[in-house]
Formats: structure tokens, C-alpha cells, sequence
């Protein structure tokens, strides 16, 4: 079992076209959070998984449990929480890039503690953990408590997924990455983390310095102008497919289920996954993740694929 820690809440769109004066705007919401949809994105690619996160016992907090369990994706690890729900609010610009402003003071999924996680006794083949829930206490302290005890016995994944207007200060992002990055096996970022990061450092010199510090795959997603990938051994980049692009809203959180995937798969049929992270292995690891990006690029949300439309999208969509 893959276990994902991190935040579940309710993404709520605000609909293009109503104007900025109206008194009555008709709101539509949807399940999310970035691990949320990265546990949902793997079940659907076929991988057992539990979502460790808290959970509300309001009426919101049973829909996100229903939907996970609609998704077969274990609840076993979610603790659930006499507090909020946390709401997203999304308004898209001309090109379907989102903007969000995130309402979760005291809410549940940032309620975790260490004393609510208990791996011990399950067949855990690796971990991933990702954005605001790094650095909202208690939830970040436990999560990194767990990321020192797991470390070196399964798989360890990061996807930082900065949130600034949920935590503005960039110093507490940069302090708990650090932190974090000595346990980690994969990380994950995308071109508009590292701006915000380390705005004025070239991301091929932070990449680096992650792979000196152990990291054993980084990738870089950069929107319209593709991905890269890097190993020990080797680095590729892949251009974005060609899309009719609806909204990008879950396309970091596909791009991060699908290379999990694919590292699984690779763990489940090689002694040391890592070294087989050749050139080869990443330009084909890396061509399936953009691939799988794409197509939830192209609905409305974070609508990620199952493994059916994935590989039906490697013979269909041009690179």
C-alpha cells in the first residue's frame, strides 16, 4: 500500500463570465487538494493507496470520505476531526491558469498530529507528502516526524505545491524543504515553486543540489513548455502535448500520480529502482506523465485519468 498524507478539502470554482459586481455567483464545488487528488490519481492507474489526512465530521468532511471511498482509496489512515472543512476558491484567468484563495484557519486536515499516525504493522511501499500541509502546524511537524522515521525503509516522495496565500511567509517553506530533503527519494516541483522559492537562483543549480543531497529522481514541470527529469545517471525534457486546454487545475497532482506509478512499477520489478533511472527510463517514465497531465487539462478540474486513458493517450497525443 502507497500511502499519501497531506490535505482534503473542497476546490469551489467561481464560473467564468459573471461579473465582478454581481450579488449572486453560483458557486460549483469539487473534492480536491493536491494529495487528495494524487491518491485518487493513482488508485485510478491501478496502485493500492490510503489517504492519511484529518478529516471534518461535518457534512462536508462525510462527502470527501464517500468520494474516497467511491474511489477505493483506503481510509484506514484518516483521522477524523471535530473541526472545518477547508474551502478552495478558484477563479481562472484568459488561459484557464487558476487563482486561489484558501479559507482553513483551524481546519481539520491541518489538525494532524504525530500521535495520529500509526504505520506500524502495514506493508507500506512508500510515502508521498506535499503542499500547505508541510508547513501548517501541527500537521507539518508530524508529517516530518514521519518522514525521519520512514526514511530508508520505502519509497519517499515530496511535492512542495506552494500555497503562499496560505502560508505568505517564503522562509517557512524554504526552512521545512530543507528539512525534508534529506529523507526524500523524489521531488516533485513545478517552475512556479521555484520562483517563488529562490527567485533569483537558475532551477538546473537547485536541482542539482538536490541530487547531491541524495534525491534520486527530481522533475520540473513547466507548463506550456513541458518537463524535465533528472537521475543520478541521466536527465530529459519532454514538450507538452497538444491539448484543448479547459483549466491546468490537478495537472501537477497527474504529472506526480503517474510518475509514482511508473517508479512503483519499476520498484516492483527491479532490486534498485533507482539505478535503473536511465535515459531511456526517463524519457519514458516522463513522456507517460505529461501524457496523463494533459488529459486532465483538458476537463473542467481535477479529473485525473485512469490507466485505460493514459495509455490510449501515448498513441493519440502529439509531443
Amino acid at each position: 500500500m502507497f500511502v499519501v498524507c497531506g490535505e482534503a478539502l473542497f476546490d469551489v470554482f467561481v464560473p467564468e463570465g459573471v461579473s465582478q459586481s454581481a450579488f449572486a455567483v453560483p458557486f460549483v464545488a469539487r473534492a480536491g487538494g493536491s494529495p487528495f487528488n494524487v491518491a485518487i490519481g493513482l488508485r485510478r492507474l491501478g496502485q493500492p493507496v490510503a489517504l492519511l489526512t484529518g478529516v471534518s465530521n461535518d457534512f462536508l468532511g462525510d462527502r470527501l470520505m464517500a468520494v474516497l471511498q467511491a474511489e477505493q482509496v483506503s481510509t484506514e489512515c484518516i483521522v477524523r476531526k471535530a473541526a472545518p472543512t477547508t474551502l478552495g476558491f478558484i477563479q481562472k484567468n484568459a488561459v484557464g491558469v487558476p487563482n486561489y484563495a484558501f479559507y482553513g484557519t483551524g481546519a481539520a486536515d491541518r489538525l494532524v498530529t504525530t500521535a495520529d499516525i500509526n504505520l506500524d504493522g502495514k506493508a507500506v511501499s512508500g510515502i508521498h507528502m506535499g503542499s500547505y500541509s508541510l508547513v501548517v502546524p501541527p500537521t507539518a511537524d508530524a508529517l516530518l516526524a514521519l518522514a525521519r522515521q520512514q526514511s530508508g525503509k520505502c519509497l519517499l516522495s515530496l511535492d512542495p505545491n506552494i500555497r503562499l496565500n496560505v502560508e505568505p511567509d517564503v522562509q517557512q517553506w524554504r526552512e521545512r524543504i530543507t528539512k525534508l530533503l534529506p529523507f526524500m527519494d523524489v521531488v516533485k516541483v513545478s517552475d512556479e515553486d521555484l520562483a517563488a522559492l529562490y527567485p533569483d537562483v537558475a532551477p538546473e543549480s537547485i536541482i542539482a543540489d538536490w541530487l547531491a543531497r541524495g534525491v534520486k529522481l527530481a522533475s520540473l514541470t513547466r507548463g506550456r513548455e513541458g518537463a524535465s527529469l533528472w537521475s543520478q545517471q541521466a536527465q530529459v525534457t519532454l514538450p507538452t502535448p497538444r491539448v484543448n486546454v479547459v483549466d491546468t487545475v490537478g495537472a501537477g497532482d497527474t504529472f506526480q500520480a503517474s510518475l509514482l506509478n511508473s517508479l512503483l512499477d519499476l520498484q516492483a520489478n527491479t532490486a534498485d529502482w533507482a539505478s535503473a533511472l536511465t535515459e531511456t527510463t526517463l524519457q519514458r517514465i516522463g513522456q507517460t506523465a505529461v501524457c496523463a497531465a494533459a488529459l486532465t487539462c483538458s476537463r473542467q478540474g481535477a479529473d485525473l485519468p485512469n490507466a485505460a486513458e493514459v495509455q490510449q493517450a501515448l498513441t493519440e497525443l502529439t509531443l
